[in-house]
């Protein structure tokens, strides 16, 4: 996160998975192939976020999300969130 003006907000975020080794008896004795467990091959998934938002009081917050998943090996999900959070009610200042 950055903040680069008075209300203004920034941030990058990038999310990675390694999925190691497997270790099956099967494949190691070489009674199996790698074939015989498709789901287990190996892949690393990944997904880049990036976010700007605006606050135009300590009360309300606009926000804009922009995500790439690549989560599945067989395709790419692009993602956009746009968000508005608003505080509502009594705090220390105000009793309504």
């Amino acid at each position: 996160m950055y903040q680069f003006a008075p209300g203004w907000r920034a941030g990058l975020r990038p999310d990675r998975l390694s999925s190691g080794s497997t270790r099956i008896g099967l494949l190691d004795e070489g009674l199996l192939t790698a074939d015989a467990f498709p789901s287990l091959v190996a892949y690393n998934p990944r997904r880049t976020s990036l976010m700007v938002d605006y606050s135009p009081s300590e009360f309300s917050r606009l926000r804009l999300q922009i995500a790439r998943d690549q989560a599945r090996p067989d395709a790419n999900d692009n993602q956009v969130y746009l968000q508005y959070i608003m505080s509502l009610g009594a705090h220390a200042a105000h009793n309504f």
